[in-house]
């Protein structure tokens, strides 16, 4: 299986690779979530794993931030939901 990677901007400004682990569609408030890793680890060595809102643009991933509260809600519950079925 080919991996879906796409560059990020950190909070120093250095460029950094990120890999897709899952995307969703929400039909309901028609937005599409990304979720991905930067493959690192916290301090009790557990994978980092983010998620955000996202849009396709040509071939590259554009990150959109999350501005509401259902919208965190809804992308919380899909990280779960992705966890519970990789474990």
């Amino acid at each position: 299986m080919q991996r879906i990677t796409f560059m990020k901007t950190n909070e120093e400004g250095k460029k950094i690779k990120c890999e897709v682990i899952a995307t969703y569609h929400d039909d309901e408030g028609n937005k599409d979530f990304l979720v991905y890793t930067d493959n690192t680890f916290d301090e009790d060595n557990k994978l980092k794993v983010y998620y955000s809102l996202y849009e396709k643009v040509g071939k590259d991933i554009k990150l959109k931030n999350i501005k509401n509260l259902e919208d965190e809600k809804t992308g919380l519950e899909i990280v779960k939901e992705i966890l519970k079925e990789i474990q």
